[in-house]
Parts: structure tokens; C-alpha cells; sequence
């Protein structure tokens, strides 16, 4: 008999990260050090420019004072931190209107942002409206603690997701949702901009179209832009922050648009827990700096934040070397996949990965699951019968039905590795499925 309350209790009976991400984090593959380690392809992180970030840190250490030891400047960002991180995205977001430091609030990661916001623009049981596939773990941080839902858009054939008439299918979503027993009240609409898994921003027509759709339903519009520097071509679609589209007050209220970002991905630094959102809208501000306590980034994180940000020369640097590796290791992997025939999307040209479309190596129905079993769970138990023969060749990649796929037999492929990694990787890949 549990001794948990009833939440506590659905906790621990649920899926465990700890359990799942143990064995891939805690034994890394090293060519030198620990060449039978698992090679970790799967978890988006620009590994190849982590240690440029390192040698910084070290030629510029943080020292604390007495102050920044107690409870220095509260929970929000302190005011160095809100200045430095206006000035870069003005600098490199372009909005057409200037964000101001006050516009912004900070919390100890995007999934804490993404976490307050659930708390804060939605109740128990209403839902956010994103795309199929999208990064999974979307669904945890808004569902484990406030309890608010994701629901999910698919796409026609020939319906391009990132084209203006790809907006008619969140609308058409959205009126089924308004209807009687038409499932959650949607509260706001997500976009990955640019997109994960499929590693594409969205066009500013597309942009346009998803302002108005938010405006006339009157719903909130998060666009979350954390791989904005990483975008490494400009085709097929370039850039453009959603902050940047002009007029974009016409479109939709500025009290419906936010934009999340932070340090874990363009700047290679999710350690430091750095979390962003930008918002006009000062109830949501507010409701947000009630709940900052929970969330507070440590000072040294800070600091450190403080001094990337402020270093426009060294930034500059960084950011185009990130790009040209970026590119390198996409022509790579790309290469090594369609030397073993294996096809993946190639409309990407943002982020740290490729979708991979592995169905042609799925097993049969049959010898997973029943033929009355639900369409989902066989096809994440088809799924799961190539990952668990990847970890047993000690590789891992992202399975696409935990990033609510359509289908089964996508896999996300990250390619921010050096270029032995990424083929050894591969090669136990293409063992793993027979290749």
C-alpha cells in the first residue's frame, strides 16, 4: 500500500527519466577512455562547441561577492542579466519593436518557463495546440506539475507543415476542440521556430498566418526560438524571429505573443540552466514573478550568462564557428545515411539533427502486439524493439512516437557530435537494425 498522496503515487508508478536517461548519460562513449560507452546521438545538445564554452569559463572565472552569496537581486534575473540578454536579441532577433529588460523574466530553464506558463495561461485539464512531431518533452513539462495537456496536429499528404495552408489544420483542430465533448479547452498554440525535430524555421507568411489564427480565437501564441544562432543555411527557408515581422501588431495582440529562448542550445550551455521569455503582457508577468522562487537560476549561473552575453566580439566568433560545424556534421550524417539507403527529411537546415525515417526495419505487427491493440501503443512497441537493440549495440536515438510521430519508425538523429562519433555511432545504428 502506497503512503503517497494519489499525485505523488502517479509520479512514481509513471515513466522514469532517471531510469531511462541513467545508462545513456552515466556511461559515455570516450574513443579513448571508454570506447565500448554508449554513444548518444539521440539527446540534442551541440556537443562540438562545449568545450570552446569551457575554455571561456575558465579565462574568465566567476568571483562572488558578498552579496551575489545572500539573495543577492531576487529570482527574476537580476538587472546585468535582463540588459545583456535585450541586448543580444535585439541585436540578433531584429524585433521591430525594441525589447526592453523589463520585458523579460528568467527562470532555471525553457521547461520551467514552459512549466509557468502552464501554470499561468491555462487551468487543469485545458490543453496547448502544437505540431506532430515536436520535442517530447513538451508534454512533461507542461503535464507533470500543472496538469495542462498537449494536443496535437497532423497533417494531410501534401500538406506542407510549414506552409500558410498548414494553419487550416490548426484551426480545424481547434473548432473540434469547441465542440461538446470535442476534448481540453486549447489555451495557447506552440510553435518550435525553428522546428524540432525537423530542424526548419517557419516562413514569415506562415508566421503571419499563425498570428491571425491566435487573434482571432484569442488565444496565446508561444514561439519558442532557442535554436535561433543555429540555423546553418539559409535554405530552403532563412530565420526570421517571430519579434521581427513588421506590423506584427496587426496581426495579433501584443498580449498574446511571447517568445521563450536560453543558453542551452545556440550557446552550448544547458548546464547553466538559463531559461527566457519575452512578454508584453504584465499579468502574465506578474503571475510569473509570484511563482519565481521555485525557479531560481544560481548567481554563478548568472554571471557566467552575464559574460557570454555581453561579449558581442567573442559571441560573433562562436556563433559562426557553430554554424560551419553545424553544416559539416548535417553533410556527414547525411551522407552516411544515404550511403546505407536509409532515407530522412531533408528540408532541414536549423538545429542539431535529422529526421530519420527507419519504418523500412520496423518489425512486423504480429510479433509485437495484437491485431486489436491500440494504433499507438503497438507502434511505439514496434518502436521499441529497434531501440532496445540499439542500447544493446550501445547507441541511442530519439524514437519519434515519444515525439508524437504519426507513425512509427522515425528517429531523431543528432549530428553535433565530432565526425567519429557520428559514424561509429551509425555503424552500431545500421548493425543494430541490419543494414
Amino acid at each position: 500500500m502506497s503512503t503517497l498522496a494519489p499525485r505523488g503515487a502517479e509520479l512514481a508508478d509513471g515513466p522514469s527519466l532517471r531510469e531511462l536517461f541513467g545508462g545513456i548519460l552515466g556511461d559515455k562513449y570516450d574513443k579513448e577512455t571508454n570506447p565500448n560507452g554508449m554513444i548518444n546521438i539521440g539527446t540534442a545538445e551541440n556537443y562540438t562547441m562545449i568545450p570552446e564554452v569551457s575554455q571561456y569559463t575558465q579565462a574568465h572565472p566567476v568571483a562572488l561577492t558578498p552579496n551575489q552569496l545572500s539573495y543577492g537581486e531576487g529570482p527574476w534575473g537580476t538587472p546585468r542579466l535582463r540588459h545583456a540578454m535585450a541586448h543580444h536579441m535585439n541585436k540578433r532577433f531584429h524585433p521591430v519593436i525594441p525589447i526592453q529588460p523589463d520585458d523579460l523574466l528568467f527562470a532555471n530553464g525553457v521547461s520551467t518557463i514552459c512549466e509557468l506558463l502552464g501554470f499561468s495561461l491555462a487551468s487543469p485539464s485545458d490543453a496547448i495546440l502544437m505540431s506532430s512531431p515536436i520535442y517530447q518533452a513538451f508534454a512533461v513539462d507542461f503535464g507533470t506539475k500543472a496538469k495542462v495537456s498537449t494536443v496535437h496536429v497532423s497533417f494531410p499528404p501534401g500538406i506542407d507543415q510549414f506552409s500558410p495552408a498548414a494553419v487550416a489544420e490548426y484551426e480545424r483542430v481547434l473548432l473540434a476542440s469547441q465542440q461538446p465533448g470535442g476534448g481540453p479547452k486549447i489555451r495557447a498554440l506552440l510553435l518550435c521556430h525553428p522546428h524540432n525535430p525537423l530542424g526548419r524555421p517557419y516562413p514569415r507568411e506562415t508566421l503571419i498566418e499563425f498570428m491571425k489564427l491566435c487573434e482571432k480565437y484569442q488565444i496565446h501564441l508561444l514561439s519558442d526560438e532557442i535554436y535561433a544562432m543555429s540555423v546553418y543555411s539559409t535554405s530552403p527557408t532563412p530565420f526570421e524571429s517571430i519579434l521581427s515581422i513588421p506590423s506584427s501588431d496587426s496581426y495579433i495582440s501584443p498580449h498574446l505573443l511571447h517568445v521563450l529562448y536560453g543558453l542551452s542550445k545556440d550557446f552550448a550551455a544547458g548546464g547553466l540552466r538559463i531559461g527566457c521569455l519575452y512578454t508584453r503582457n504584465r499579468p502574465l508577468w506578474r503571475a510569473i514573478s509570484a511563482m519565481s522562487q521555485f525557479s531560481w537560476i544560481p548567481v554563478a549561473s548568472e554571471l557566467l550568462a552575464c559574460s557570454l552575453l555581453e561579449d558581442d566580439e567573442w559571441l560573433e566568433g562562436f556563433f559562426e564557428r557553430s554554424r560551419r560545424k553545424l553544416a559539416e556534421g548535417r553533410e556527414v550524417a547525411g551522407r552516411v545515411l544515404e550511403e546505407k539507403g536509409v532515407p530522412f527529411f531533408r528540408g532541414a537546415n536549423a538545429g542539431f539533427f535529422l529526421w530519420v525515417d527507419l519504418r523500412g526495419w520496423l518489425p512486423a505487427v504480429a510479433s509485437v502486439a495484437s491485431a486489436s491493440e491500440d494504433g499507438k501503443v503497438e507502434g511505439k512497441k514496434r518502436e521499441k524493439v529497434l531501440v532496445d537493440r540499439m542500447i544493446e549495440k550501445k547507441v541511442f536515438l530519439t524514437p519519434g512516437m515519444d515525439m508524437f510521430a504519426e507513425e512509427p519508425g522515425f528517429f531523431r538523429l543528432v549530428f553535433s557530435q565530432e565526425e567519429d562519433v557520428v559514424r561509429e555511432g551509425l555503424r552500431r545504428v545500421f548493425e543494430a537494425i541490419g543494414v
